[in-house]
């Protein structure tokens, strides 16, 4: 979702940092579906959800359980974070996006469809900078 979301708010700082992990690569697989895309996570590492990097005005995450540890460890106001797939138009059955990591090509390709969705509206409801 980072590379979308920077792609169409260029002039947004967008970050991205994880729970679990650090400095891992993409997978091959999901860096040639982006690519599909054309977005390249070939360079990107991932990092370390720390304090600092929870400065944004508004932070997206992937399911409830990452909504609430956020909310109690770093103390961040509800009102802050944005579960990505409460912004699906299409029904999934569970607001949470499931980490394809170690999926199929078909898992991330459906994973990969979800967030495009799910930037698409948030995009589309940001106010725009003159």
């Amino acid at each position: 979702m980072h590379a979308v979301l920077q792609r169409s708010l260029r002039d947004v700082s967008v970050t991205s940092a994880g729970v679990f992990g650090s400095d891992r690569s993409v997978p091959e697989i999901a860096v040639a579906v982006a690519a599909e895309r054309g977005l390249d996570l070939s360079g990107y590492r991932s990092r370390p959800l720390t304090a600092s990097t929870i400065t944004a005005d508004l932070v997206v995450v992937m399911d409830s359980e990452q909504a609430t540890y956020l909310a109690r460890m770093f103390a961040i106001n509800r009102g802050r974070i944005i579960i990505a797939g409460d912004l699906d138009p299409q029904f999934h059955g569970t607001r949470g996006i499931t980490d394809p990591w170690n999926g199929s090509r078909e898992v991330f390709q459906s994973s990969f469809d979800r967030l495009d969705r799910c930037a698409a509206i948030l995009v589309s409801t940001l106010p725009r900078a003159h």
